[in-house]
């Protein structure tokens, strides 16, 4: 068994570790609260973390850390939950993204974003504050 003191270091070392390619997902009900989802949820300040709706009537999927390419590791299901979520997401005003807790929609020249990856699109429209 490990004591609370060992196990609250091992979350403060795993926190602080650097993730430049990889994005946090964490799930949440439809136009359910970004904060509370977030809640207990193990990141650290300047992580990609994305916060997607997840439509079905199964049980949320936990947080996971993902590579660049979502679309392959992720399955067909949760890939598709993502894309409903962008386009709900996608059509709320610049206010209530923030309001709600979305980082604000980035400005990017048409040329940027071809050069951006799939995970860097998504977490531009569903990313969270870090």
């Amino acid at each position: 068994m490990m004591g609370r003191g060992l196990e609250s270091r091992i979350v403060k070392l795993e926190s602080r570790r650097n993730r430049p390619s990889e994005m946090l997902v964490v799930w949440r009900r439809p136009d359910g609260d970004v904060f509370e989802a977030l809640k207990g949820v193990t990141f650290t300040h300047g992580d990609k973390v994305i916060c997607a709706e997840w439509f079905e009537d199964s049980p949320l999927p936990g947080p996971r850390w993902h590579r660049d390419r979502l679309s392959q590791a992720m399955t067909a299901g949760e890939y598709e939950q993502i894309n409903q979520t962008i386009d709900r997401i996608a059509k709320r005003s610049e206010t209530d993204r923030t309001e709600t807790g979305f980082l604000p929609f980035p400005s990017f020249t048409e040329a940027r974003m071809k050069e951006m990856s799939d995970a860097e699109l998504i977490h531009a429209l569903l990313g969270v504050p870090t």
